[in-house]
């Protein structure tokens, strides 16, 4: 039996949906029925409490297209969330099928955005669809006296490994993270760098370094995922300027216009 069969059968069909998340080479998958299921040759794990969504919507409009889950609080992938949000997008694939049919279709794809706690026992997961990126704007450099690059990016052209640092967390306090080496360096190196550290699958799970003082890092979004003696990776910032950039030796790949006039030309001034 084929699925389109199973489908439009009035008794014969047995729905199951299977759930997908993944980052880089990492992947979740469950499956909304009473056992596991086996689907090309990955194991979905059947949930004690179940998973469910809200519905299949295709309007072309991104908010009610917002995929939502039902799942247990406990869910592996929705504790990701529970703190900051992770650095790098968890992607979502819905499967639709039969149990006892091999033949499927891929019904939903596109993004986790948010996690909540509505009660003690379940976590609601807001999903966007990908026709969401059709809506983004696109990105524009500006006029300015700053370099608008994001350190270490293609348009950057800083390689971060150059100036990487290999160091292990000696205490915390859930906002900030310190190790005496890091008072090696001025304060303020590693402002607006980087803290990178191993979570599995060869992927490296990344936190902003909001301040550095002394042998204190204060992080964007805290310390919550790390722990004490942890192997740690820190990449230090850049101030968007051009001696920050002569730090670097990446003068030719600054973005801003360091000598731009000080007025404006929609002033109504003769100056342009």
């Amino acid at each position: 039996m084929s699925f389109d069969s199973a489908e439009r059968s009035l008794a014969g069909g047995r729905p199951i949906r299977l759930y997908q998340f993944a980052r880089g080479t990492l992947a979740w998958r469950y499956a909304s029925a009473d056992r596991d299921v086996l689907h090309n040759t990955q194991t979905f794990v059947a949930l004690r409490g179940g998973i469910a969504d809200s519905g299949v919507r295709q309007t072309g409009q991104t908010s009610p297209d917002t995929l939502k889950l039902t799942a247990p609080a406990d869910l592996e992938v929705a504790q990701l969330y529970r703190s900051a949000p992770p650095s790098a997008p968890v992607s979502l694939t819905v499967f639709a099928r039969h149990d006892g049919v091999d033949d499927y279709l891929v019904i939903w794809a596109g993004e986790v955005r948010s996690v909540r706690w509505p009660a003690l026992d379940r976590c609601e997961i807001a999903c966007a669809p990908l026709s969401e990126r059709m809506e983004m704007q696109g990105l524009r450099l500006g006029w300015e006296r700053n370099c608008p690059h994001a350190l270490y990016s293609l348009a950057c052209g800083v390689d971060r490994n150059g100036y990487r640092i290999e160091s292990s967390i000696q205490s915390m306090d859930g906002a900030s993270l310190s190790n005496g080496a890091f008072a090696a360096q001025p304060d303020g190196y590693f402002t607006g760098g980087l803290v990178e550290w191993p979570i599995g699958g060869g992927e490296y799970e990344r936190r902003g370094i909001e301040r550095h003082a002394g042998s204190t890092l204060t992080l964007l979004g805290g310390t919550a995922g790390l722990a004490l003696a942890q192997a740690i990776r820190v990449y230090p910032g850049c101030a968007q300027t051009t001696a920050a950039c002569l730090f670097f030796a990446n003068l030719p790949n600054y973005g801003g216009i360091p000598h731009l006039a000080g007025e404006s030309p929609f002033d109504g001034n003769n100056f342009f």
